[in-house]
């Protein structure tokens, strides 16, 4: 029986490791913004994977370094009187964020959610989520940084309360570039808007994350390694997930991108 991380790793595979030898090495191409936001909109929703309905209500959008960014940027702006749910993104309690039970959500208070998470997939409770925040006038921001290597999400954002969601490159090409789209209702006055309307954004992240939508299909993970995902999981009596590299041993989260990737 094979040992498998607790570290939910990325795939990091020679097609991606020559990407990134390649973006250094080779000359590059200074991207606007608007080139960029028409590529990652039209990469992002070009999924056969997964279901997005609705994203046309999102007529801003703006570039971002990352979810992380439109996560803190959210945070900040409302002084970090936000609420999260159990399960969700590590960061909200290394900053001293506790997690709120559905049911119990604060009547006003905005709702970041992870969405597809990485446990649960989509959340198990999604409707009843909704119809509270819905009754008690919560606004509500998805962050959607596992959509791209996920498969089996339908997820509607045309619900009233959803005002904005994050999609993000990182879950594929690493930690190393963190560069995405911000998708909302309305324009806001916050740092991502000061960044995009001030071009205060790198342009080597840009120009990365269009280099590597131009060399990366959008499915890359599911369509080149899920067969192979199948038989690791059944040869290793591990439950499958929604997300290539993640699967479940003993109903906890393990990586298994090393496996992939190996001969």
């Amino acid at each position: 029986m094979q040992e498998f991380s607790k570290k939910l790793i990325p795939i990091e595979d020679e097609k991606i490791k020559n990407l990134k030898k390649r973006f250094f090495s080779d000359p590059q191409k200074i991207v606007s913004r608007n080139e960029f936001i028409e590529q990652a909109d039209k990469w992002f929703m070009s999924t056969r994977l997964n279901q997005l309905h609705s994203v046309d209500q999102f007529a801003q959008k703006d570039i971002i370094i990352g979810c992380t960014q439109f996560i803190e940027t959210l945070a900040l702006k409302n002084k970090w009187n936000i609420q999260v749910l159990p399960r969700d993104y590590a960061y909200y309690a290394v900053m001293g964020k506790q997690h709120t039970e559905i049911g119990n959500l604060k009547p006003g208070v905005p709702l970041i959610v992870s969405i597809p998470n990485y446990y649960y997939g989509h959340r198990p409770e999604w409707e009843a989520i909704l119809e509270e925040c819905k009754v008690k006038n919560i606004d509500v921001h998805i962050d959607c940084a596992w959509m791209t290597v996920a498969k089996g999400i339908n997820l509607d954002f045309g619900h009233p309360n959803i005002k904005s969601f994050g999609m993000s490159l990182s879950k594929y090409i690493g930690s190393w570039n963190r560069i995405g789209l911000r998708y909302s209702k309305q324009k806001s006055m916050d740092s991502i808007t000061m960044f995009n309307t001030q071009h205060k954004y790198n342009d080597a992240l840009v120009s990365c994350g269009s280099f590597m939508m131009d060399n990366i299909q959008r499915d890359y993970g599911w369509s080149t390694y899920g067969e192979k995902y199948k038989n690791i999981c059944k040869d290793n009596n591990l439950q499958e997930t929604n997300f290539i590299y993640v699967a479940k041993k003993d109903n906890e989260c393990v990586s298994v991108s090393e496996q992939l990737i190996s001969k």
